[in-house]
């Protein structure tokens, strides 16, 4: 996280997963994204707002994705 104000930062991120019905998942299927989130410090917790775009996107894939949350993810 990189922090611009006291109760501002921002974050830079990849993020890559998978699915499976197996026991043993099959990464060749592998999705994978990046992105950048801006976060705005409360007293309850951070606000969360992140943009990404797939990084090997199919052709039924969108181009980008807005996501938005009070928490942090990890």
């Amino acid at each position: 996280r990189i922090a611009i104000t006291d109760t501002i930062g921002v974050v830079p991120f990849v993020d890559a997963g998978t699915v499976s019905t197996d026991q043993f998942p099959d990464f060749s299927g592998m999705k994978v994204g990046a992105g950048v989130g801006l976060r705005y410090i409360t007293p309850f917790g951070p606000l969360r707002i992140d943009a990404a775009v797939p990084l090997n996107p199919d052709p039924d894939d969108p181009d980008f994705g807005i996501y938005a949350g009070i928490g942090q993810a990890f």
